[in-house]
């Protein structure tokens, strides 16, 4: 008696190699997706956290910034490849007085960029008091 494989046996591996084989295909491409963006997301974070410093220092005299300001580039490689993102920012003040604290504002941060033809943003809000 011999022993082996039939054509049936070795067809049903294949099949079921080529299933597995395509299934972790996916989840690695959409690893990649979920990886370039959170590195994005990362970058506009830390960059709002910045220009959110440089705008506290000012103090009280803090003005609004929406003018087209140059963007921050950043650099990444990907597959040997050099890929610049552009992120842009804006500064935005608004006077909130309450009853406690007349000269109340609030600033916020927008940082956006560019991500597979859609428009993604990043928002950091605090409040600064008149401690005059």
């Amino acid at each position: 008696m011999r022993r082996g494989f039939s054509i049936a046996e070795c067809l049903i591996a294949a099949v079921l190699l080529c299933g597995i084989s395509v299934c972790l295909f996916g989840v690695w491409a959409m690893h990649a997706r979920a990886t370039a963006q959170s590195r994005e997301t990362l970058v506009a974070t830390f960059w709002a956290e910045q220009v959110m410093e440089e705008k506290l220092s000012m103090g009280y005299t803090v003005k609004e910034d929406t003018a087209d300001n140059p963007p921050f580039m950043a650099k990444h490689f990907a597959d040997g490849q050099s890929i610049d993102t552009a992120f842009y920012y804006k500064t935005y003040v608004a006077d909130n007085p309450t009853p406690d604290n007349p000269g109340l504002k609030t600033v916020t941060v927008e940082v956006a960029w560019e991500h597979g033809g859609k428009w993604k943003s990043v928002h950091l809000v605090t409040r600064l008091g008149w401690q005059g």
